[in-house]
């Protein structure tokens, strides 16, 4: 085994999180590491990483027993993590957080050009053509996702930790990670592959083990399993839509969009959304997916004519956009989510109005909608009261997720909404999606997960480098159509 860990078990405060977990990653292998949101995955993660140090149990490298006391010493002792929450400095440069933890004596040695040359090779790795001397701050999601990801390369690991690290990642950009997985296994390394994506388990796993409350509930080869007996492990249930509601037919439009442009990309956008229906938009990094729907949120200056519900629309805020009854959910959860705040303060902040009917905040009443808005999407937390930083990063997007569903509002704004969401819990987010298009909301769906884009909506947008390709109806659904579109194929 290069890595292993020995009946290790971790606890916070009454809340245990691993309870005797023995696991292990051999040369030449993806060990795909599975379970919902709340299983134990991201506690293991940070104990392998070197951020907790304070475990029962054993974990060995090379058949020594080891305990790393901070993160460098696990880069060292040649463990190299990517976290699903990106660690990068934005206000540095891409060259300096390549480098970053390496001990140079001149600044001549971090900067010089050879250096530069090298992490340029990293960045080409992974297909990502920028000036390394570019503030990552400057960056879009996806393309930090990928100089984490070069990152994690240029550390000479011997194994590496890879935590969702598709989420922010396109079609053609994920395939190139694969073809990088595919190399570290020939090369004789190590990879242990956390992700909630079905496919992509099977398509690298050489080995799967299951987590559930803290347990292994199975480890073994990934051909003793299949997508069913994989979903039924995780969730300890089996999952079944066919009694899901579907979406009513479109009756009154709500949204209506003529010529909307974006700076610094998006251009003459012209659709409708109607009551009740889910629209959804689907494109790569540079669609302009989430510029389309910052702007409807007020949150991106535009131009163009909207109306919201037969009325001009212009929200200068989000705040003012939720005046109208237009609620926001952004791809990145740190905008949506305050970690130091409570889960009840989280869910309730889009519906306060509900909360003060005497002019004074009514405790009560914050905590059973609070209860009542996270109890379909089985939230694991050790009280409604704990912090929402305290959460796994599945369980704040729930909570991000059920602070808009509580709003019910005319349009909901969702940008990748089960990204980081377990299967179990994305299939329950569907549902409350379908549920709320029956009380007549509507739906403007961004996702770069296709397949659930093809799954739950009834039309779907779509976009290339900003330009509209074309607007899709159930009956044109075809996947391989739909990515030929959004990679510039011109539509028939």
């Amino acid at each position: 085994m290069l890595l292993e860990l020995a009946h290790v078990s971790k606890a916070f405060g009454p809340t245990r999180a691993l309870s005797d977990v023995s696991f292990g990653v051999r040369a030449g292998e993806v060990h795909v590491v599975a379970g919902g949101n709340g299983a134990g995955k991201s506690t293991l993660i940070k104990i392998l990483s070197g951020a907790i140090t304070d475990y029962r149990g054993e974990l060995r490298i090379g058949g020594g027993t080891v305990r790393f006391h901070e993160p460098q010493a696990a880069v060292r002792a040649g463990v190299a993590t990517l976290h699903q929450e990106l660690s990068l400095l934005p206000a540095l440069s891409v060259l300096d957080n390549l480098l970053l933890g390496e001990r140079r004596r001149l600044i001549s040695a971090w900067r010089g050009s050879a250096r530069i040359g090298e992490c340029q090779a990293l960045l080409q790795r992974v297909g990502l053509s920028i000036d390394p001397m570019r503030r990552v701050e400057t960056l879009g999601l996806s393309e930090r996702q990928l100089v984490e990801i070069a990152r994690a390369l240029g550390h000479a690991a011997r194994v590496l930790v890879l935590d969702e690290p598709t989420s922010s990642l396109a079609e053609p950009e994920a395939e190139r990670l694969f073809d990088r997985i595919a190399e570290l296994r020939s090369q004789g390394k190590g990879v242990v592959f956390i992700s909630h994506r079905l496919d992509e388990i099977f398509r690298v796993a050489d080995r799967i083990t299951v987590l559930r409350d803290g347990q292994v509930v199975f480890s073994g080869p990934a051909s003793e399993l299949d997508e069913g007996s994989l979903v039924e492990k995780m969730a300890g249930r089996a999952l079944d839509e066919a009694d899901v509601p579907r979406p009513r037919e479109r009756a009154r439009v709500t949204l209506a969009v003529s010529k909307l442009g974006v700076r610094p990309g998006l251009a003459d956008l012209s659709f409708e959304l109607g009551e009740g229906e889910i629209l959804g938009v689907a494109g790569l990094q540079d669609s302009g997916a989430s510029d389309l729907l910052r702007a409807l949120c007020g949150a991106a200056p535009h131009r163009g004519d909207v109306t919201l519900a037969g009325h001009p629309f212009s929200a200068a805020s989000p705040r003012a956009a939720l005046a109208r009854g237009v609620c926001f959910l952004a791809r990145d959860r740190s905008e949506s989510v305050f970690p130091a705040r409570p889960i009840t303060e989280n869910v309730t902040l889009s519906s306060l109005g509900r909360l003060f009917p005497s002019g004074v905040l009514a405790l009560g009443r914050e905590r059973a909608l609070t209860a009542s808005a996270t109890e379909p999407m089985a939230l694991v937390a050790p009280s409604l009261a704990a912090p929402a930083g305290a959460l796994s990063g599945g369980n704040q997007q729930k909570v991000a997720l059920a602070r808009c569903l509580l709003a019910e509002p005319k349009l909901l704004l969702l940008d990748d909404p089960t990204r980081g969401i377990d299967v179990a819990a994305t299939a329950d987010v569907h549902r409350l999606v379908r549920e709320a298009t029956a009380r007549g909301t509507s739906v403007l769906l961004a996702s770069s997960d296709f397949d659930e884009l093809l799954t739950l909506c009834d039309r779907i947008l779509v976009l290339f480098r900003g330009e509209q390709r074309a607007v899709l109806g159930r009956e044109e659904f075809d996947r391989a159509h739909l990515l030929a579109l959004a990679m510039g194929a011109e539509a028939a």
